[in-house]
């Protein structure tokens, strides 16, 4: 039994999806919080970069070439720690925002907390220094800031809750753009759960509808067809979705089921196993984090740095940015200038394809045509082509301007801004078109178009008349 199973696990690391494959995966999860939990008194910052990131990245050369390729968990453990020990300094300037709703809590005073009531009163004057706290819209609470704790047991939680924290909620960087939106504005578990129903109703939708194209569509299996290739006839007696599929000209439905894919095999998830989280207390549980995806009406708004930055799901956009904005430090260019912009965003999107390339296996079962180093190009290069568009963006947006477009005359009306809006996302949806089939190209050599995304189906009943509402997807 046992030989079974490691003969299956392996097949999975191997053909499937990348994983744990050596002891040498697993060093550097426990090197960053023993690292961590050292205090400055004891090792400067420079020393302990240097005492334990070479072991680290030893560690991780060691399981790459031991498994055959970059996975993304290992990488991603590698580029925080990289940025907690070697480009930040947690212990000297970041703070835990603690919520609670017991005013009269008494924190230690070998931490010197700030508390700061989170219900819209006044500020104290003597934290004018300090970014100001957004007001919550649940029940009043109080929040106090904890630096670094000087006693082991109190810097156990403080630790272990800083690297779980990918997103940095509920922390202070000492970075004015993120700590301004510290603590985020919660909303009350029923309001959640409301939420999470309706994302994940609607994600099933649309990941069931975009399945059912897949099936009847041969591209997303053969690798040879293009995504420009004509479209199978449709029946006379096809269910309403297939025959608004085959009206759209070839490319953009494709390009429109490969996006109906994607998101909802992220929303859909983490809708409904977020749900049991809401027992936690309130530091803790979802309801008082940010949601995983933004606002869609930053896209017209701002383009694909809207798409990217604001709307699109924000679990590595510390992890890909603080090295970006590392770098621009080191090469000394203004905060706030196009070049520190553009080192960031090269920086960020570098850093994302190569996490993403970690998601093709040793030997992918599928991959016929491109192979396994094909298809980490083609993962990759869809998010480094990306730079290209921010900077097509960066300059249209420094021509307009510098002509005075946006400030007066027609383009500064109400109409002027609703053309503008409509013209965005029209470069937006044309940039989508000729990028993201680039993900679809390695979706094929990885198979993950072969199952069916879901357990039950409500469109494979449409299809094949069974007699249940639902049918198990096949």
């Amino acid at each position: 039994m046992s030989s079974q199973l490691y003969d299956s696990y392996q097949y999975l690391i191997t053909h499937i999806v990348p994983g744990p494959n050596s002891i040498s995966y697993f060093i550097p999860v426990l090197i960053l919080p023993s690292a961590l939990l050292i205090p400055p008194s004891f090792l400067s910052k420079t020393a302990l970069a240097s005492l334990f990131l070479p072991i680290i990245y030893a560690c991780f050369a060691h399981s790459c070439l031991h498994g055959g390729g970059l996975d993304v968990l290992s990488l991603d453990v590698v580029i925080w720690a990289t940025v907690l020990l070697g480009l930040q300094d947690p212990r000297g300037t970041y703070k835990r925002i603690h919520l609670t709703s017991n005013p009269s809590r008494q924190t230690s005073a070998e931490t010197e907390p700030k508390s700061t009531p989170c219900n819209g009163g006044k500020k104290d004057e003597s934290q004018d220094s300090e970014p100001p706290l957004r007001p919550s819209r649940i029940s009043p609470l109080t929040t106090w800031e904890e630096p670094y704790p000087p006693t082991f047991l109190r810097r156990l939680p403080w630790v272990f809750t800083l690297i779980f924290s990918i997103r940095l909620c509920n922390w202070r960087i000492s970075s004015p753009q993120h700590d301004a939106k510290q603590p985020h504005a919660s909303i009350s578990r029923l309001a959640y759960i409301r939420r999470s129903l309706l994302i994940a109703s609607t994600s099933f939708l649309i990941l069931d509808t975009a399945a059912i194209c897949v099936k009847n569509d041969p591209y997303f299996l053969s690798p040879t067809l293009g995504i420009t290739s004509a479209l199978p006839p449709v029946s006379a007696n096809s269910i309403w979705p297939l025959s608004i599929y085959h009206l759209l000209p070839p490319p953009i439905a494709r390009v429109l089921i490969l996006c109906g894919h994607i998101y909802p095999l992220l929303t859909l998830p983490s809708a409904l196993l977020s749900l049991p989280l809401l027992l936690l207390p309130e530091p803790w549980s979802p309801h008082t984090h940010p949601p995983l995806f933004g606002s869609f009406a930053a896209i017209p708004r701002r383009g694909l740095r809207g798409l990217w930055g604001q709307w699109w799901h924000q679990l590595m956009r510390y992890l890909t940015s603080l090295p970006g904005a590392s770098l621009s430090r080191a090469l000394g260019l203004r905060p706030g200038s196009r070049k520190d912009y553009i080192c960031r965003v090269i920086v960020s999107f570098g850093l994302s394809g190569c996490i993403h390339m970690g998601l093709v296996p040793p030997e992918p079962r599928y991959a016929t045509t491109w192979g396994k180093w094909g298809t980490r190009g083609w993962i990759a290069g869809f998010f480094w082509v990306q730079v290209i568009g921010f900077g097509v963006e960066v300059v249209v947006e420094g021509w307009w301007k510098r002509a005075g477009w946006g400030k007066s005359g027609v383009w500064a009306g109400r109409w002027g801004r609703w053309v503008r809006a409509v013209a965005v996302m029209l470069w937006v949806l044309c940039w989508v078109a000729l990028t993201v089939p680039m993900v679809g190209v390695a979706g094929k050599e990885l198979g993950w178009f072969v199952p069916y995304p879901l357990p039950v189906s409500f469109w494979t009943r449409q299809i094949y008349g069974e007699g249940a509402l639902f049918w198990w997807g096949r």
